[in-house]
């Protein structure tokens, strides 16, 4: 951007649950953010929801932060490692996996949840959004309280509002009262909404058949987007590989993932001569306490997102799994994940293991970017991933068809100034 463009840019409020440095959805807004002039934009989100790991090793962005769950706080105290706020942020998220995994906990504790942030959001926003002069309202997706308390700071201050939807809200997977919630406030929000940003076409052609055409013309398509030069040298040409063949997986480990993964672990446990690496932020007790758990084959490591363009190149298969018989169909049917992005210019061959249904089954049938088992057969798991370690020609090819699809759609450089003239287009 020019310093001139700079000078003309509207100040943006983002509201978001979930914000970067936080491993996993939060990163694809990092990057769009990254080179954005700090005084463009400032961040209202959780201190809290931002875990130790994430704080100390991830990247922060340059704007400001302002935590609505605990409003005196500063960036650099979350980015201490130690101390009273990081041992009361282990407690915090220590209660959260429990209420995560406990249904009676979940149905008790959803609604003060829930209620206390759209609370605390509604307080701080308006505040926030005059302190710095915001122009414009951005909303992230997440689970309700930076929806529903977005869209109320947007009505209170009569800024315009820009709806940022990484998953789909009414639909998901949502602790109560969080369906409900869903179901009376989303199509408000719509409504209410100067422009939605989606991350692929099936998202924009599933709201489109949920709202009418007339939504049609708020919706841009945006997808997830990462930075190619740490990947600058993942360019390698596959010629063989040496034993043992490594799968790796990278991110989150969540509802969306953990039936595909545990196909996946049985089919490596049945080959000889290969392991599975996953590199996840999440705890290994609760790894160990929805089934995931390392072995012989198996092992369970975290590392910062600036060291995954390494890691990732020195895979042999990268894995990106959805699962079947979910509690939320739609999302997985709509969802591309952010880790399919790094995967697409890290330079190795990606399997994906999802059900035929889903729309990232088809972009990867469109783009033939990566290996597809979309059923769940763990022979056919085995067959493939022995496929992808024998025949180099099809692993290049692979290769390069994501580099192509890369750099038509996921280029953050590209993505970010489309990202700037939707928020000036408002």
């Amino acid at each position: 951007m020019a310093d001139g463009q700079r000078n003309n840019n509207k100040k943006a409020l983002f509201i978001s649950s979930y914000a970067p440095p936080a491993i996993g959805g939060p990163q694809n807004l990092y990057t769009l953010l990254r080179d954005f002039p700090q005084e463009s934009y400032a961040i209202l989100t959780s201190f809290y929801n931002i875990d130790n790991f994430s704080a100390k090793s991830g990247s922060w962005l340059k704007g400001g932060y302002f935590f609505y769950d605990n409003l005196s706080a500063t960036k650099e105290e979350r980015q201490k490692s130690g101390g009273e706020a990081s041992q009361k942020t282990n407690i915090l998220q220590k209660i959260k996996m429990a209420v995560k995994r406990i249904g009676w906990l979940k149905a008790v504790l959803g609604t003060p949840i829930i209620f206390s942030q759209i609370f605390m959001i509604l307080k701080a926003g308006p505040r926030i959004a005059k302190k710095i002069g915001a122009d414009v309202i951005i909303e992230v997706s997440d689970y309700g309280p930076a929806m529903i308390g977005g869209y109320l700071t947007h009505r209170i201050t009569k800024k315009p509002l820009i709806l940022f939807m990484f998953d789909l809200y009414k639909g998901n997977y949502l602790p109560f009262p969080g369906g409900l919630l869903a179901y009376i406030f989303e199509p408000k929000i719509f409504k209410s909404a100067s422009k939605i940003v989606v991350t692929n076409g099936g998202t924009k052609d599933f709201y489109i058949k949920r709202y009418g055409e007339k939504i049609a013309d708020k919706i841009v398509v945006m997808h997830n987007s990462v930075f190619s030069e740490g990947y600058k040298n993942n360019t390698s040409v596959i010629t063989g590989h040496k034993p043992p063949y490594s799968l790796l997986f990278t991110g989150r480990i969540y509802w969306p993932q953990i039936g595909s993964i545990k196909n996946i672990i049985r089919a490596v446990n049945e080959l000889d001569d290969v392991v599975f690496n996953i590199y996840c932020p999440n705890p290994k007790d609760y790894l160990k306490q929805i089934g995931i758990e390392e072995g012989p084959k198996v092992k369970i490591s975290a590392a910062p997102p600036s060291e995954m363009p390494k890691i990732q190149g020195a895979a042999d298969v990268l894995l990106l799994p959805l699962s079947w018989n979910t509690k939320s169909p739609q999302i997985i049917d709509t969802a591309t994940p952010g880790k399919l992005t790094d995967y697409l210019i890290a330079g190795k061959p990606m399997l994906i293991h999802a059900p035929a249904s889903t729309y990232l089954i088809q972009y990867a049938k469109e783009n033939g970017f990566a290996a597809i088992v979309d059923t769940e057969d763990v022979e056919k798991l085995k067959e493939t991933i022995g496929k992808l370690a024998k025949n180099t020609d099809w692993a290049n090819e692979l290769v390069k068809n994501a580099r192509e699809t890369f750099y038509r759609n996921h280029d953050a450089n590209k993505n970010a100034m489309i990202f700037l003239e939707v928020i000036n287009s408002v």
